[in-house]
């Protein structure tokens, strides 16, 4: 996922990533977050651990407080994915995208690893946490919690957990559908990440979920 419009290509680890990498090694962590979603082994470098730690939090709790209505869009898609995802978790990327789906010719060593040990289908993605973090495509300009500190680091909790999950699931939809246009899935994210926010926000900060959501449709969000 591009932060603007642009064709995608297919992406392989930069060198300085291969570099880090070798050096400081790479860790993993298997998360579950129960039947709806694919079983997830995500790698990242060791020394940034809390990439891991937030991107699991993203998938098991942000993931199970959203309605099956918010949800819907993702469900063929879910469906159709392999039932392990090998989520390779980075700082950010070169060409400054948020995330890729890799064909299974650019498949990392771990997972054609995993893939002949167990004869299953594996599917693999990068992500670029910290970029996803620093991406803003919904200004606090506007809304209510934006004059509190409290409440505005809340809200920059649930629009991270959200862009995780976004980011996910549209490298996911790629997976499962990759005949289909980056401006068709990119308008399912949209929707999907503005009713998401708004539907935790209307918990969170006990907005009334109609309301929440008016207020991030005026935002713009994904470019």
């Amino acid at each position: 996922m591009k932060r603007r419009s642009q064709r995608r290509r297919v992406q392989t680890p930069g060198l300085l990533s291969r570099m880090v990498g070798a050096v400081c090694g790479r860790a993993q962590r298997l998360i579950t977050a129960g039947p709806s979603l694919p079983l997830v082994l995500a790698t990242y470098p060791r020394q940034n651990s809390w990439l891991a730690v937030e991107f699991s939090n993203s998938l098991r709790f942000t993931f199970p407080a959203l309605t099956d209505d918010v949800k819907r869009g993702y469900r063929d898609a879910l469906a159709r994915v392999p039932s392990v995802i090998v989520a390779e978790l980075r700082l950010a990327n070169v060409c400054s995208c948020l995330g890729h789906h890799h064909p299974e010719v650019t498949h990392s060593p771990l997972t054609k690893s995993l893939q002949a040990d167990t004869g299953g289908a594996i599917g693999e993605i990068d992500l670029a946490v910290r970029s996803i973090r620093e991406w803003n495509p919904l200004p606090l300009a506007g809304l209510a919690a934006a004059g509190n500190e409290r409440l505005r680091d809340s809200f920059e909790e649930v629009r991270f957990h959200a862009a995780l999950l976004t980011v996910f699931l549209h490298e996911l939809e790629h997976m499962a559908y990759p005949e289909r246009p980056e401006d068709e899935i990119r308008r399912r994210s949209n929707r999907f990440f503005v009713d998401a926010v708004g539907e935790l926000l209307g918990v969170q900060f006990g907005l009334a979920s109609e309301r929440s959501a008016q207020l991030l449709v005026e935002q713009p969000h994904f470019a």
